[in-house]
């Protein structure tokens, strides 16, 4: 790609309209050679569209470059989103996430370094740092706070084939983290891409007693056949549902019809992107079991995760409690 970028530009430089231009030399003299004046009006244009590309490519190269030392060195931070159940508040697991800041100071953005990774086959030795981070983070959780939580790790459409499964075996084998409590999530784009190969890497993983969670459903590739085949245990609902939720009455009976989905399924429900107190009561009132949003908590540094999922609803203000009076009657302030 980075080669045709060039070709392109050097062709740009010697625009096809100036063979009557040679013509002219060669015949008449240079005297008598007469420049088209549509190159140049031309020519300026071609030249800052081949400078804009090859600032362009040199700018992903050193992105890319710059990342992949990153991963060699282990300069990739973990952040963490907590999720919590919505009816009592209590934190159920969180979201690993990959950051990066280059070494200049700048934070470059998910959505700009992870299709590099994938693009350029980084994605693999990204991904297994991130998991094995994680695993080793939840153990640490789990024995300050003695209890048990779930733990939901991104898998990219390139990482779903046959090696991935020896990934997740050492990361497990490493960390002593429990299989039954990580959970994969993988986009319903991804899947469709390759159904059966699919089913086929998703059941392996499986068998090694991991959970399977379909992320960012109902954004537009939902195929309820495909559904009923894959070994999916939790539906994460997409954001653009919980928007749409609170426009009309149409995108709230959408939302109820994914959560009774879920449960007829026999899955886990969790609706992701909540960042107002409308969207979550409504999900309260739709008896949506699982949520995450900024809403609740951000993505935040392992230390600072640990102490904010002892902390009942994140950030959110708890509600308010019922208070007793001398009587024993209940009332809300």
């Amino acid at each position: 790609m980075q080669l045709n970028n060039v070709v392109d530009c050097a062709a740009e430089r010697q625009p096809a309209d100036t063979a009557p231009l040679a013509t002219a030399v060669q015949t008449n003299g240079i005297q008598n050679a007469v420049l088209p004046a549509a190159q140049f009006r031309r020519e300026p244009r071609r030249r800052a569209n081949c400078k804009a590309r090859t600032a362009e490519l040199t700018g992903a190269a050193a992105l890319e470059a710059g990342l992949g030392h990153a991963i060699r060195h282990n300069a990739l931070e973990v952040h963490y989103q907590p999720q919590y159940e919505l009816e009592s508040g209590r934190s159920c697991g969180v979201e690993a996430l990959a950051r990066w800041t280059r070494t200049t100071g700048e934070i470059v953005a998910p959505s700009v370094f992870i299709p590099i990774a994938e693009q350029s086959g980084l994605i693999h030795a990204l991904g297994a740092s991130i998991l094995n981070a994680a695993c080793l983070a939840m153990v640490a959780w789990e024995r300050q706070n003695a209890r048990s939580m779930i733990l939901a790790v991104n898998v990219s459409a390139i990482q779903i084939n046959n090696n991935f499964l020896k990934v997740l075996i050492r990361a497990l084998e490493v960390s002593g983290f429990a299989a039954n409590r990580l959970e994969l999530e993988i986009t319903e784009s991804a899947l469709m891409a390759n159904t059966d190969l699919a089913i086929r890497c998703l059941t392996d993983w499986k068998n090694l007693g991991v959970r399977i969670a379909l992320d960012d459903f109902g954004s537009g590739y939902s195929s309820l056949s495909h559904l009923s085949r894959l070994p999916v245990d939790c539906l994460k609902l997409d954001r653009s549902l919980v928007q749409m939720m609170t426009r009309d009455s149409k995108g709230a009976r959408v939302m109820e019809l994914m959560i009774e989905l879920g449960r007829k399924l026999e899955m886990d429900v969790i609706a992701e992107g909540v960042e107002t107190e409308q969207q979550f009561q409504m999900l309260k009132d739709l008896n949506c079991p699982r949520v995450q949003g900024f809403l609740l908590a951000r993505p935040m540094p392992e230390t600072l995760a640990g102490m904010t999922l002892n902390r009942p609803w994140g950030n959110r203000a708890a509600p308010p409690q019922p208070m007793r009076n001398a009587a024993g009657d209940s009332h809300a302030h």
